[in-house]
């Protein structure tokens, strides 16, 4: 099953693997953009960083400097590439769902892997947001951590989502309804990561 809305002129569609029948899609979390622009800033200075390296190396030995620079220039560039197909598959790849049932996460680990992680409603003890630094909470940036209520069972943990504390009162009241008034829960909008006043 997948859920089609329309949102701000936009129909979307949601689906995800393992999705049950009948299940309804309330919302899905990407990370926020911020996320990609640092990795891609940091690799691109240890790109340089390396580059400046082998050049200083290669200037020292001026007999082979130029296939030295060019074979580093070439290897450098081929991994930076690399680098940046990575982190643009991870912040497209890397999404969790909320659902009328529970919320699943998918994480991708490796080109091959992709690491699943689920809790239904009736299995969440509570929700906690958070910010790693005050800038990213200027930002309203931060952090999800879903607690279980066996401690047995891992905690969710969402990292770089937009409006993050007012997912978490979103998800509180989705695990309310869950609880007292599961009829409702499929009145309830998509959670928009937009200004209050503007997300209708």
């Amino acid at each position: 099953m997948c859920l089609q809305f329309a949102k701000r002129g936009y129909n979307i569609t949601m689906q995800f693997d393992g999705q049950q029948s009948d299940e309804k899609v309330l919302t899905v979390i990407t990370p926020h953009i911020t996320r990609f622009i640092f990795s891609l800033a940091t690799v691109s200075i240890v790109f340089l960083f390396i580059m400046v390296i082998m050049f200083s190396i290669a200037s020292f030995i001026p007999l082979i400097a130029t296939p030295v620079k060019t074979i580093a220039t070439l290897i450098s560039l081929s991994v930076l590439a690399i680098a940046i197909w990575w982190l643009w598959k991870t912040q497209t790849s890397d999404k969790t769902y909320i659902t009328d049932r529970r919320i699943i996460r998918f994480d991708v680990v490796t080109p091959f892997f992709t690491n699943k992680r689920a809790l239904f409603w009736n299995e969440v003890l509570k929700v906690k947001a958070y910010a790693n630094n005050m800038m990213l909470r200027l930002m309203k940036i931060g952090i999800l951590q879903i607690e279980p209520v066996a401690a047995e069972q891992e905690s969710i943990i969402i990292s770089d989502i937009y409006y993050h504390e007012d997912l978490a009162n979103y998800i509180d009241k989705i695990i309310f309804a869950f609880k007292n008034k599961p009829e409702e829960i499929n009145s309830m909008k998509p959670f928009v990561p937009l200004p209050k006043g503007k997300r209708g």
